[in-house]
C-alpha cells in the first residue's frame, strides 16, 4: 500500500515559496498557533486530503514547462508533521530532477533524535525556516512553545550544509 500524505491543498503557481515559479503543497497538521497565522485552517492534523507523492507529482507534471527555474514547495501547516510522506515525495522529486525547498518552523526537531528529519534533508535541496521569533519567553508568547528545537534545528541544518533562507 502507497504511503500517504495529509494535503491541506496545492498551488499551481507559487512565486514567494522559494526561487522560481513552484507547485506548492499545504500539508496538513500544526502544533504551533502562531497568534498572526495566515493558515489556521492547516492546524489540525487529521484535516485535508490523503494524497500519494505520485498523486501529487502528476499534478506537478501539467505545468512542469513552467517550473523550469523552480521547483516543489512542502510547506504547511508544518510539513515536518509528516516527515517520512515528504522525504518520499522529496525523493521522488529528485528522481526527475525536480528542486525542492521545505518551508518549516523546525518545531519539530529534535536534537535527541535528528534521524526523524535526516531523511527529508537528504532529499532536500532549500530550507525556508521561518523563525518566528529569536527570543524565548516572545517565542512562547506568539506560538504557544519554546524555540530551543527550532534553534537547534538550524545549527543541524548549517551543520550538514543545507542552504537556508
Amino acid at each position: 500500500m502507497a504511503l500517504t500524505g495529509r494535503i491541506h491543498s496545492t498551488e499551481s503557481f507559487g512565486t514567494v515559496d522559494g526561487p522560481g515559479i513552484r507547485f506548492v503543497v499545504f500539508m496538513q497538521g500544526c502544533p504551533m498557533r502562531c497568534l498572526y497565522c495566515h493558515n489556521p485552517d492547516t492546524w489540525a492534523p487529521d484535516g485535508g486530503t490523503a494524497m500519494t507523492a505520485d498523486e501529487l507529482l502528476a499534478l506537478y507534471d501539467k505545468n512542469r514547462a513552467f517550473y523550469k527555474r523552480g521547483g516543489i514547495t512542502a510547506t504547511g501547516g508544518e510539513p515536518l508533521l509528516q516527515p517520512e510522506f515528504v522525504a518520499e515525495l522529496f525523493c521522488k522529486a529528485h528522481e526527475e530532477g525536480i528542486h525542492t525547498c521545505l518551508d518549516t518552523s523546525g518545531i519539530t526537531f529534535s536534537p535527541e533524535h535528528p534521524e526523524k528529519v535526516d531523511a527529508v534533508l537528504d532529499h532536500t535541496d532549500l530550507v525556508l525556516l521561518d523563525i518566528k521569533e529569536v527570543t524565548a519567553d516572545a517565542h512562547r508568547r506568539l506560538t504557544g512553545h519554546g524555540n530551543g528545537n527550532i534553534l537547534a534545528f538550524a545549527r543541524h541544518l548549517s551543520d550538514r550544509g543545507i542552504p537556508v533562507w
